[in-house]
């Protein structure tokens, strides 16, 4: 992937990384989405729910790992990531 301006690219291949780093799962954070939604996009009838769930749990993902990321939580914050997280 070219350099782009806040993102750095991984030294690795995906299967070879046996331990992730902050700034790896920052790095992946912010390409994850994006790679999943073109790709899960105009499913076959049979594929649509198994598809529309895997983007939904990729996107529960993400927005989990963001808020994690919060120095400080309430108990509307914990509660967004246990619903994030079922």
């Amino acid at each position: 992937m070219p350099p782009y301006p806040g993102f750095d690219s991984f030294n690795q291949l995906y299967s070879q990384v046996t331990q992730w780093s902050g700034k790896m799962m920052k790095a992946l954070r912010h390409v994850t989405v994006p790679i999943f939604a073109p790709t899960l996009l105009n499913p076959s009838a049979r594929e649509t729910i198994p598809f529309t769930e895997a983007l939904v749990c990729v996107k529960n993902f993400v927005y989990r790992h963001h808020m994690v990321q919060s120095q400080y939580h309430t108990e509307a914050t914990i509660e967004y990531m246990e619903n994030y997280l079922d």
